[in-house]
């Protein structure tokens, strides 16, 4: 029997999820529709008649910009909301910035997907060389942590992320759910993944196959002794839930996106920049469709990029002439 009941969710689209990038621990806001999936959460836990206590969010504007809406959409814009960095994001050291499918393309799906979804593969560090180390590690939130900032994290495998997690869960979140609150986590991808496979005990394996899509609260019910009674509880329109579980699962996909232009000519080198005809996820299946698997008008994603492609290149190839001119 159920006597304890808590929300987790990831937070609203972000603007670099729209750009299928790492964003980890760089500071990015909500994208129009990360906006809209805030507010859409915040109306369907109100018609469902729950009232929350108190909010846990992260560090990061989108994961607090989530709980914000949310709960002007309740209409319960009074109930607290409690920050900490243990709830950030997976910091993904070196690869931050970085765009997935891009990755994929020159690394392989397999590849990038371990270093997103596995439990304890850690991605290479951070550095100060990285374009984005004094932007996080001189932001002026991080001197409110329970660590000194050269004790953060400079890269996680989603082990380290349950490690660092636990210990809030169990000694700040635990108590109020004891207490009789609601209590609702508005995480990210990854915190969100953790502390499901500590709630849940999904095994090492099965972990790497668990996907959560933003904006869509998941309802966990516990028993006394904080164990699952039933499976949890993604709320929502459920064929609208696996299109978007879909969407994510997509962004390791090579094919579809719009590469950055310092890698398109290493990308035409290797040969991976293909026809107009030619869709990367159909061939890999081996087959000759020429209709994308993940858009629905291949020639979006196809035609309109080979041109793209094509200008680009050129002028890699002429930047010294125009340079000298």
């Amino acid at each position: 029997m159920s006597k304890y009941k808590v929300f987790v969710m990831r937070h609203g689209e972000g603007a670099w999820t729209k750009e299928n990038r790492f964003c980890s621990w760089v500071d990015q806001r909500l994208s129009e529709d990360g906006v809209k999936e805030a507010l859409a959460c915040g109306h369907l836990l109100k018609e469902a008649g729950y009232q929350l206590d108190v909010v846990f969010t992260s560090l990061l504007s989108r994961s607090i910009h989530t709980a914000w809406l949310l709960l002007e959409a309740m209409g319960q814009e009074w109930v607290p909301v409690v920050r900490t960095w243990r709830l950030n994001e997976r910091h993904y050291g070196a690869l931050i910035g970085l765009n997935r499918a891009e990755m994929a393309l020159n690394h392989g799906e397999e590849q990038v997907k371990q270093w997103r979804r596995s439990y304890d593969l850690t991605p290479p560090p951070i550095d100060e060389s990285h374009p984005y180390f004094l932007e996080i590690y001189n932001d002026r939130r991080y001197s409110t942590c329970d660590l000194s900032i050269e004790f953060l994290p400079k890269s996680e495998s989603l082990k380290d992320v349950l490690e660092r997690l636990q210990p809030y869960w169990d000694g700040t979140i635990v108590p109020e759910i004891k207490r009789g609150k609601l209590v609702l986590i508005s995480g990210h991808g990854n915190s969100c993944r953790a502390l499901l496979k500590h709630l849940e005990g999904i095994s090492d394996a099965d972990i790497v196959n668990v996907t959560l899509p933003t904006g869509t609260p998941i309802l966990i019910e516990l028993d006394e002794n904080f164990r699952p009674t039933k499976p949890m509880q993604l709320l929502g329109d459920q064929k609208a839930i696996q299109a978007a579980i879909r969407k994510v699962e997509d962004q390791d996909q090579p094919g579809c996106q719009t590469p950055s232009i310092r890698n398109i000519k290493t990308m035409w080198e290797k040969g991976n920049i293909v026809g107009a005809t030619e869709c990367p996820k159909a061939m890999n299946k081996g087959s000759n469709k020429t209709k994308c698997q993940t858009q629905k008008k291949w020639r979006k994603c196809s035609e309109y990029h080979m041109y793209y492609y094509y200008y680009i290149y050129f002028l890699f190839q002429n930047l010294p002439l125009y340079q000298n001119n």
